[in-house]
């Protein structure tokens, strides 16, 4: 079986729903890994809230100008977050050193993160999946979290810049266990030599 199932997609698109239903539906025990879990460790003093006092040394939101009327919120990192987000990639190829299968739960920041990713996962066998879902319905998703306003929309639009994929999953109408049931079925039918 795969060793590391690489779930990226935006803000709200479902990608820990998914996780979870991979975890469900499959008889390997993956371990749900990601951005969110590097997150929960940070104090909070290098954290994105306006209580962060090392926030633009660790990780921040940022307001950018509105779009269509909407808000629009990024996220930047610093040379302290960068160290973080290195160190939790590095992490996760550890877990799948001492034999685990891993599902990775992401939200590519940018192109070095991004880079540093595939150059830690290189030589390990990788299924990349790009989740996607409609911008309202991912605004829409977005209003009960706790998180900033304009997220989703930020990052719907630079997530999957640069990636290529071994599948794709829309989660708009579809439920996460079919969309999980859909990507394990193209797990066990695609080769790792035939994976870009």
């Amino acid at each position: 079986m795969t060793r590391v199932i690489f779930l990226n997609g935006a803000s709200s698109s479902g990608k820990t729903t998914l996780g979870k239903a991979l975890q469900n539906a499959s008889d390997e025990p993956y371990l749900l890994m990601g951005l969110d879990s590097c997150f929960a460790m940070v104090p909070d003093q290098w954290a994105g809230g306006p209580m962060g006092a090392h926030r633009a040394q660790g990780f921040q939101y940022v307001d950018l100008p509105e779009e269509d009327g909407r808000p629009v919120t990024g996220i930047t990192y610093g040379p302290i977050g960068l160290r973080m987000l290195k160190g939790f990639h590095r992490a996760v190829r550890s877990f799948v050193a001492e034999g685990n299968a891993v599902i990775v739960d992401e939200l590519m920041l940018g192109p070095e993160i991004r880079d540093h990713w595939f150059t830690t996962l290189a030589d390990l066998d990788v299924f990349t999946v790009g989740v996607y879902c409609d911008l309202t319905e991912l605004e829409r998703r977005e209003l009960p979290r706790r998180g900033p306003a304009g997220l989703a929309r930020w990052s719907a639009a630079r997530v999957h810049e640069g990636m290529t994929y071994d599948a794709v999953v829309d989660t708009t109408t579809r439920s996460p266990e079919v969309c999980a049931q859909e990507v394990l079925a193209r797990v066990l039918t695609t080769a790792p030599e035939r994976r870009t």
